[in-house]
């Protein structure tokens, strides 16, 4: 009897280590917060920082970024890349399949018991497709340009079916580029390189990728829960009734819970306490995180302190008051203030251009500067232009930055005189994001994070209509150079016109940066696995642990 009741206190205690094992290792949701709730699934025309998120979640393109930030092979086995730099061939995994909705059945209707769960070359041809064909208006078209014929259907002169993509069979892709790419491969690890079915993306009938139920998922996870306004659910994208979607082997946690909570004064209290394991932190709860035992902070260099102007705003969307502005600040006591190195451009040092660091491939641009006498006749052309007598401006910053931004008014006083005048708006930091984002402000002081990895979709968020255009430029000539950017076929003069596109924003006064910034990402005690995108903006947690 003894003998029997030990083994079975010992086989309980072999269950109770397992189940501990499972929650504190890999079998572990992670919760973090999200911005707000996802508009668009389709990774076609998926934009915000939480669509991206989720899509990079529950898809899985040709390529991705690992733990160390290194671009490697996901859906893909391998791929080669031809001597000339023309042609990829890529390989594909034998085991990747379609992971099907509980209405998936009603949606593909008669076509349910014929349709093929196998994810093939074909999926990915049609998917990319898509991304270029003009009608879908993707925002990451312009990032694959360098695909054959591609210009060509995006203006319209070829059909998509002319795109230099090619399933071989259905476990090899061709693509074919016009010209070399050095920043293919990073191109191809974001939403508008994601396969896609055509036969039930055409099955939905327009409602792909508007709800969770008129999806279906290759990637490591897949959406089980959505409730608007609160939280979405993704789940392991485990085996069901004999039917393998993905290796779930090789995925670690069992669930991911984002959080709809933009609130950014929690944050720093929920990653402490445990409630969330990851989550975005302001620059003070980062410095105030570190000397926490436990709490790991990881810094991206994707973010520009900069002095920003309204372009919409009934005084300053004359040029000539900006510019007058512009060239008589002195930025030498917020860089100081801030302890920082100056900046060397809007773009900050994380965004890549091909495969390199744009900002180490290029030189920095220097704010223009005027003496008193032009900049105050600059302002008097800005004013008679305007047919007005004063300029009164209110500049918004933070209660940190006060002081140093009241030194830069004085300055401007001085310098334009008794018709001049400027008045300083303090506020916190998330009510200075809110005026920011609604365009409720003239002038402001505050840090600019950049969410996109390529210098060039960096720059995209100022073209005329763009969603976080918060300076609210409407500038033919500066959407001009974003599309001649597209349209380089050399690397030299991708980053030539770049920086010219760069240069016009500081050149008319629209941004001007002062220092580099970062953002910052906070982990819970015990995790790891987190691989992240160079700025920091998109978190895959496929090998995500908590110990």
């Amino acid at each position: 009897m003894k003998k029997g009741l030990a083994i079975l206190v010992l086989a309980a205690l072999l269950l109770t280590l397992m189940c501990g094992c499972g929650k504190s290792g890999k079998d572990v949701q992670i919760v973090l917060p999200l911005d707000a709730d996802p508009e668009y699934l389709d990774p076609c025309i998926a934009s915000s920082a939480s669509e991206r998120n989720l899509v990079a979640n529950v898809f899985e393109g040709l390529l991705t970024y690992d733990e160390t930030g290194a671009i490697v092979p996901a859906a893909a086995e391998r791929y080669d890349v031809s001597a000339d730099g023309l042609t990829y061939t890529f390989y594909l995994k034998d085991t990747l399949r379609w992971r099907l909705t509980n209405i998936a059945g009603k949606v593909l209707g008669d076509a349910k018991d014929s349709f093929d769960r196998t994810l093939t070359a074909q999926d990915f041809v049609y998917g990319l497709r898509r991304t270029i064909d003009p009608a879908t208006g993707s925002p990451w078209a312009p990032m694959l340009l360098a695909i054959k014929n591609a210009e060509k259907i995006q203006s319209g002169e070829m059909k998509p079916a002319k795109l230099g993509v090619k399933a071989t069979d259905d476990r090899t892709l061709t693509v074919t580029l016009d010209h070399p790419d050095e920043g293919f491969p990073a191109a191809l690890t974001l939403p508008g390189a994601m396969p896609c079915s055509k036969v039930y993306f055409e099955a939905t009938a327009g409602r792909y990728g508007l709800s969770a139920e008129y999806m279906i998922y290759n990637g490591p996870f897949y959406i089980s829960n959505w409730n608007a306004g609160t939280a979405v659910t993704i789940r392991r994208n485990a085996p069901v009734n004999d039917v393998a979607y993905y290796d779930d082997a090789d995925v670690y946690p069992s669930s991911v819970y984002f959080s709809i909570n933009n609130e950014q004064d929690t944050r720093d209290y929920k990653l402490k306490n445990g409630t969330y394991h990851v989550a975005p932190l302001t620059g003070t709860q980062a410095a105030e995180l570190e000397a926490q035992s436990g709490v790991t902070v990881r810094a991206f260099g994707a973010a520009t302190f900069s002095l920003l102007f309204n372009c919409n705003d009934e005084v300053l969307r004359t040029g000539e008051i900006r510019r007058a502005v512009a060239a008589t600040f002195d930025p030498a006591p917020l860089q100081q203030l801030k302890g920082t190195p100056a900046a060397a451009g809007v773009i900050p040092p994380a965004c890549i251009c091909g495969s390199t660091s744009y900002r180490e491939a290029v030189k920095p641009i220097a704010q223009p500067t005027l003496s008193k006498k032009q900049a105050k006749r600059l302002m008097q052309e800005g004013m008679d232009r305007r047919n007005i007598k004063d300029v009164d401006l209110t500049v918004l910053c933070t209660q940190a930055n006060e002081t140093a931004v009241r030194t830069a008014m004085q300055q401007w006083q001085s310098t334009f005189g008794v018709h001049f005048s400027a008045n300083v708006e303090v506020l916190d930091d998330s009510a200075l994001r809110e005026r920011l984002q609604s365009g409720d402000y003239q002038m402001a002081f505050a840090t600019l994070s950049f969410e996109q990895s390529m210098a060039q979709q960096a720059l995209e968020r100022f073209r005329t209509g763009a969603g976080g255009n918060v300076v609210n430029l409407s500038s033919k000539r500066y959407d001009g150079l974003l599309d001649l950017v597209a349209r380089a076929k050399k690397q030299s003069d991708k980053l030539v016109t770049v920086r010219a596109a760069e240069t016009y924003l500081i050149e008319q006064a629209v941004v001007i940066p002062i220092c580099e910034a970062s953002k910052e990402i906070g982990l819970g005690k015990g995790v790891s696995g987190v691989s992240f995108t160079p700025t920091g903006d998109v978190l895959r947690f496929k090998h995500t642990v908590v110990l």
